[in-house]
């Protein structure tokens, strides 16, 4: 999945691109999809990488003890494209997590596209987790080792020689190693990684969260190895389109528009572009089979709701900043229904809802008491239709700001508006370089020997 966004920033926005653009193959999945937001609006892509076999020869390393072909996710990942940040977002979803697939009970998250096709994926991305997955793009074993080729490879420093006797990966030598298609791929589904340490293999325990940290480090580097080779070398652009039509399906209302936002996200690709994020799972058994299951912490909570529209700057903060919404209209339910799109951006609406003393109010206002002022604007921002700001003697208890819906009020945006101004203190969470630390990773080299692979 990294070289298929590789290969869409190295064309982003090129006339080759509405060349090329109508030959890879499409999937009708607008009936599942989430509409895509129109304009400057962030949208959510889902990215699989499957384990089907089906085109690879039978004696490819990869079908080595495999019985049945049959088709899984092997890789899961959701990536978030706001035009309105510096930063992409990507999530990666472990293989073993257990969820509820729509029309096949209880399973794996991984099993799903066996179940039902990317139909029941889709449907259990958006029913466990609560976030709309806008565009689908999918490759399998042989596509990813042919993007590889087309690329000549990905470098990798390994302080150490690696192993992985499951998947084939085997590097014997410290240093700067280009990894062709067959060790990329062995890399990218090592689940059982190795470490030659004083003559002795060292088995690296983390298994599939180890192998989502390599995969989100290949990613960082086949991203930059696809926009440099692919600007230094024009003609390469030809070589990894033509692969793509075979390697790539991707839904079929994604438009030239899609590619371009892609293009300018990664085109000047360094570390801070992409913002990798993994969740808090923990380990189980179910029939006697190994199995993760979701854990409901904050850093969960933070990460999926980025997807939402809730990790914007601010994300943090709103947490802390606790609304009481009143009518001010006399509508049925709207104060509810304001109320409800604040907590689903984050805010603290535990304060409730009710009537205000009139329903004479033309335009929203957002009140607060003394020193609130910046966290009063950061709600108003969220508001559709707008709303004034004035400071009162008193609100209701309990609260930090008072919302009072007007005649014009049109609901809450769906994503969180960034504040204003500086609200002074609170979480820090969501910058850029944020994400999670590496977990089973290779282990890592001094910077500049790392740098010059």
């Amino acid at each position: 999945m990294a070289l298929v966004i590789g290969l869409l920033t190295a064309v982003g926005g090129t006339g080759f691109l509405y060349l090329k653009l109508d030959k890879i193959p499409r999937l009708e999945l607008s009936d599942t999809l989430d509409e895509a937001p129109g304009g400057n609006s962030a949208q959510n892509y889902l990215l699989v990488g499957t384990d089907s076999a089906d085109r690879l020869d039978a004696g490819d390393p990869v079908t080595n003890g495999r019985e049945d072909l049959g088709i899984l996710a092997d890789t899961i990942m959701l990536l978030r494209i706001d035009p309105d940040s510096s930063q992409a977002q990507l999530l990666s979803f472990p293989r073993d997590l257990f969820v509820s697939i729509p029309g096949g009970g209880e399973g794996k998250i991984n099993s799903a596209l066996g179940v039902g096709g990317q139909e029941a994926l889709i449907g259990t991305i958006q029913q466990t987790f609560g976030v709309p997955v806008h565009h689908y793009i999918q490759v399998d074993f042989l596509g990813f080792k042919e993007l590889v080729r087309a690329v000549d490879g990905v470098p990798f420093f390994f302080n150490t020689p690696v192993r992985d006797t499951t998947t084939g990966l085997f590097v014997g030598h410290r240093g700067c190693n280009t990894l062709g298609p067959d060790q990329a791929l062995a890399y990218a589904r090592s689940r059982h990684l190795e470490t030659l340490q004083d003559g002795e293999w060292i088995t690296d325990g983390t298994a599939d969260l180890g192998r989502i940290s390599r995969q989100q480090d290949f990613i960082r580097r086949a991203i930059a190895r696809t926009v440099s080779e692919g600007v230094a070398s024009p003609l390469l652009l030809g070589d990894v389109f033509d692969v793509a039509t075979d390697a790539v399906q991707m839904d079929s209302d994604l438009a030239v528009d899609d590619f371009v936002a892609l293009g300018r996200k990664f085109r000047s690709f360094d570390d801070d572009t992409l913002r990798t994020l993994t969740l808090d799972v923990s380990d189980d058994t179910v029939n006697g089979s190994a199995i993760l299951r979701l854990q409901d912490t904050e850093a969960n909570d933070r990460h999926i709701g980025i997807f939402r529209g809730q990790g914007g700057a601010g994300a943090d903060q709103a947490t802390d900043i606790s609304v009481v919404v009143h009518n001010g209209t006399g509508t049925d339910g709207e104060a509810t229904e304001v109320a409800d799109g604040l907590d689903r951006l984050g805010f603290d609406t535990s304060p409730g809802t009710g009537d205000a003393e009139n329903f004479d109010f033309g335009h929203s206002v957002v009140r607060y008491t003394a020193g609130g002022e910046a966290q009063a604007r950061f709600v108003a921002a969220q508001i559709e239709g707008g709303a004034d700001v004035e400071q009162v003697d008193g609100i209701a208890a309990g609260a930090d700001v008072e919302v009072v819906t007007g005649a014009d009020v049109d609901g809450i945006g769906s994503d969180l508006q960034p504040p204003p101004e500086p609200l002074g203190g609170g979480g820090g969470g969501g910058g850029a370089g944020g994400g999670t630390d590496p977990v089973g990773e290779v282990p890592s080299v001094d910077p500049p020997e790392r740098a010059a692979c």
